[in-house]
């Protein structure tokens, strides 16, 4: 997750650079999709999450998610991912509406959204030790009138993939108001699910719990992102969500 920097120029060309590395990758990855067309096309939005920061080689849970889907359908599967480090739910929307990104979710079997980590972070100010929990509801509902648009638009490109969400995990275990923040937490991720109610082929996949009780240490690579151990875990989550709802066999 990218932090604001001092100068616009360096935060630019860093958004550029990043936006222009992941186009690369769709776009090799949309010849290969073109030589197949009985692949798998898999759609990934959303933060630093999606993109895999925390992970060395940047496979994060998405590519991993992406294995076991080959795994289980016994075919090539190819993903686009529409991440950026830092973004929040509004930039993210504004994210999607470009012609390229339309596209790929118009064409895609399955579409992945992990977003909201930054709203919330920006919603304690970065400071979770006195969070306010005036200023925390009404970024959520902030976050909730985003999402729905988000989704509206997803559905507006593609009526027929299921659109998998992921809940919020909780980093936040070894702070001292760990009860008050995982309180507000909880709301979040409710109305995330909520939206399941308000469109059809929605999923949600709670991954609220997978860190708790466990060796922080062991699972993530700073205090947000996960390390591969971590991914590891919310990609299993993942699969395990996609075959009770009967996405996948």
């Amino acid at each position: 997750m990218l932090q604001k920097t001092i100068r616009n120029g360096v935060w630019v060309c860093l958004i550029t650079g990043l936006i222009i590395g992941i186009n690369y990758i769709d776009n090799k990855l949309s010849v290969n999709a073109a030589q197949n067309p009985n692949a798998i096309q898999v759609v990934a939005i959303g933060d630093s999450l999606t993109f895999g920061s925390g992970d060395p080689k940047k496979v994060g849970y998405i590519g991993r998610v992406q294995q076991q889907l080959s795994y289980a359908w016994n075919k090539e599967v190819y993903l686009r991912r529409y991440a950026v480090r830092g973004y929040r739910s509004d930039q993210i929307m504004v994210h999607i509406q470009n012609v390229e990104a339309q596209q790929a979710i118009g064409q895609a079997d399955y579409i992945f959204l992990f977003i909201g980590t930054n709203d919330f972070i920006q919603a304690a100010r970065r400071d979770f030790q006195n969070i306010n929990p005036l200023v925390m509801e009404r970024k959520r509902k902030q976050f909730e009138m985003n999402l729905n648009q988000i989704i509206a638009q997803i559905r507006r490109d593609n009526q027929h993939a299921p659109l998998i969400m992921l809940g919020m995990y909780d980093p936040y275990s070894n702070l001292m108001n760990h009860n008050q923040i995982s309180k507000v937490l909880k709301k979040w991720n409710n109305t995330t699910f909520s939206m399941t109610k308000e469109f059809r082929n929605t999923y949600f996949i709670p991954t609220s719990n997978i860190f708790l009780r466990k060796d922080k240490k062991s699972y993530f690579s700073d205090f947000i992102h996960p390390n591969p151990r971590g991914y590891e875990l919310i990609s299993e989550r993942v699969v395990e969500g996609m075959k009770e709802q009967g996405l996948i066999p």
